[in-house]
């Protein structure tokens, strides 16, 4: 005879649809917080490297121009005591509105500044600055006059006075596209080969990225006092004008490489206050990356080193 055995029912396990639906929905729901805060530490993070990097290139930028400035005319004493103005020939020279510039010299072999023609980064200026050094016993350079490269410029050469306007040092400072493709703040500087200046030669060197505008005025006096009694632009200055050239003022409007997280405009820049409301290109409306974060950066320097001959001294020319 045949036994039957007993079955036992066996119950199917795991999760019904609805448990599934909602297990899904807590998990995106999971997925999109641990998301919106990995989105919001690295807005976080770019915001804040963006201001560090900003402070710091415009500080930097206004540093060198600055410096280059204040060595405008800059003359050492002459061996047998006394300053000296050396050359006729201007210690600065500028150029509004000026594209890619380049230094050719003129018909007295005297370097200047001469624009492409095209059309200028933002209207941004270009300033070329004259200088001499300060050498050591042996007549090379001590190091503690230097140019926009860091590069060390010696002092005049007494035994051939014939070329001081030649043996000065050159800086030519303008806004150019940097290697991002973003403007920069660009400096030329003499070409040198084994510490010597080569003649006519010149090196184009990227300073600071993120320089978008860059605008100078010069003050100079009516009066013959040595007080600035009004600001003008380099077209305003006659080409016989530059010695009369006391201070400058400069506004350059920096920018970061990203754009603000915030999503805010940058606004309108008055790159001189009050000063420039009826000179042209005072203000300055960023058109490209509107949302990038900019900050405007001034500073007025004094241009004239004072330079005296004492009386009867065969030195002075």
């Amino acid at each position: 005879m045949r036994r039957t055995i007993p079955t036992t029912r066996r119950r199917s396990g795991g999760y019904t649809l609805v448990e599934l639906m909602v297990t899904l929905v807590l998990s995106l729901l999971l997925l999109s917080a641990g998301l919106a805060f990995y989105m919001m530490s690295r807005n976080s993070y770019a915001t804040i490297d963006d201001s560090a990097n900003l402070q710091e290139r415009g500080n930097f930028a206004i540093s060198v121009v600055t410096r280059m400035l204040r060595q405008t005319a800059f003359t050492p004493p002459a061996s047998g005591g006394g300053g000296l103005m050396t050359v006729d020939d201007p210690m600065i020279d500028g150029k509004d509105h000026c594209a890619a510039p380049q230094i050719t010299p003129d018909a007295n072999g005297l370097q200047r500044v001469t624009c492409s023609g095209g059309v200028a980064i933002n209207n941004s200026d270009a300033v070329m600055i004259r200088f001499f050094g300060i050498s050591n016993p042996d007549g090379t350079p001590d190091g503690s006059v230097v140019d926009c490269a860091g590069m060390a410029v010696g002092a005049l050469d007494e035994k051939n006075k014939n070329t001081a306007a030649k043996q000065r040092g050159l800086a030519l400072l303008y806004v150019d596209t940097g290697s991002n493709g973003k403007p920069a703040l660009m400096c030329k500087y003499p070409e040198r080969k084994n510490g010597a200046v080569v003649p006519d030669s010149y090196v184009t060197q990227e300073l600071v990225p993120g320089v978008e505008a860059f605008q100078v005025l010069y003050g100079i006096a009516v009066n013959d006092d040595e007080v600035p009694d009004k600001f003008v632009t380099a077209d305003q200055i006659g080409t016989n004008e530059w010695d009369m050239v006391l201070t400058a003022k400069v506004a350059m409007v920096v920018r970061t490489d990203n754009l603000n997280a915030t999503g805010t405009d940058a606004g309108t820049f008055n790159l001189f206050g009050t000063l420039g409301s009826s000179l042209p290109d005072a203000s300055y409306v960023p058109k490209v990356d509107t949302k990038a974060a900019r900050k405007l950066y001034t500073a007025t320097v004094q241009l004239h080193n004072y330079l005296t001959c004492y009386k009867g001294d065969v030195l002075c020319f």
